[in-house]
């Protein structure tokens, strides 16, 4: 773990200067995730899902703490900006098969918790369109990193049209315990940061289980906005902004991979991580999501040139 304690040092006395002006200090994180999972305790304990005016006035009146006002203050628009879009999402929500929040309060937890990363990235621009995403020349293609076994981890690509759905279909059903049924990535793109960090956890994990436990699955990279809304459009909890659209992030499927991880080390290994500074983690039920917080970005990146000179 010594590649990545560092870093909660650096957190600990982070200053809005220079190239880390997002930089959250790791007291003001650490209060600012106790305060959201206290909110949604004691919404869960006293609301009814289902009165969505309640639950809106709940979670207006409980904005106002300190601990939430510290991390709002830093976002456009600040504590005011952030009640108008959680409301919004409020009111838009319906429970729904597709989206990993189960309830109501999931859903808020998941908006909480994701401010961090709009933090962290706020001033990065977005990638607007699926054009923007295939034309950039920040992110590298995960294919030829797989033919080139430079990749600890394993994914999967959309299906195109009719029949690469059915022969998935068949696929998953023929060979369960191979792969999880996921829809598979749109875009097969990610910034090296994220690469190398999910690389490290793989061979991490891969080092405490049995010998042939499959791989790590990854289940979303880089999305553009487009996509994004293109996701809200069919029930998912897809939040805006992202630090999916700016690339810095991806989800890990957890729920299917508990079958070989009896004793939930991946969740231990990742939130070690998010306790070091390095990762912002949320765990939205069958995976986690995971964004690369700025100040890791210079040493993932150098774990990426490497494991290429040494290929």
């Amino acid at each position: 773990m010594s590649e990545h304690l560092g870093e909660k040092r650096a957190l600990d006395t982070a200053e809005d200067t220079g190239g880390i002006s997002n930089a959250l200090p790791d007291s003001q994180l650490f209060g600012y995730r106790l305060a959201v999972d206290d909110l949604v305790k004691e919404a869960g304990r006293r609301r009814r899902p289902s009165n969505l005016l309640a639950a809106e006035r709940f979670a207006a009146k409980h904005l106002g703490q300190p601990e939430f006002t510290a991390v709002f203050s830093r976002l456009d628009g600040g504590a005011d900006v952030v009640a108008i879009r959680l409301i919004s999402e409020i009111r838009a929500y319906r429970p729904s098969a597709r989206s990993s929040a189960s309830d109501l309060w999931t859903l808020v937890r998941i908006y909480l918790l994701s401010l961090v990363d709009s933090v962290w990235w706020k001033g990065t621009a977005p990638f607007v369109s699926d054009a923007d995403v295939l034309c950039s020349n920040e992110l590298v293609d995960l294919r030829p990193l797989r033919s080139a076994k430079l990749l600890q981890f394993q994914f999967h690509t959309q299906p195109a049209g009719l029949s690469g759905r059915v022969l998935d279909w068949v696929q998953h059903h023929a060979l369960p315990g191979i792969r999880p049924r996921v829809a598979g990535l749109r875009f097969t793109r990610s910034r090296p940061a994220v690469v190398a960090v999910i690389n490290q956890i793989a061979r991490e994990l891969a080092a405490t289980l049995p010998a042939r436990t499959p791989p790590l699955w990854v289940t979303s990279m880089v999305r553009s906005e487009q996509h994004q809304h293109h996701l809200r459009s069919l029930g998912y909890p897809a939040v805006l902004p992202s630090s999916h659209c700016v690339g810095y992030a991806c989800d890990l499927e957890t729920l299917w991979f508990r079958r070989f991880d009896q004793e939930n080390r991946l969740a231990r290994l990742l939130l070690e991580r998010q306790e070091s500074g390095q990762l912002n983690v949320i765990d939205e039920g069958h995976a986690w999501h995971v964004c690369v917080n700025p100040l890791a970005c210079e040493e993932l990146q150098a774990a990426y040139d490497a494991q290429l000179r040494v290929r």
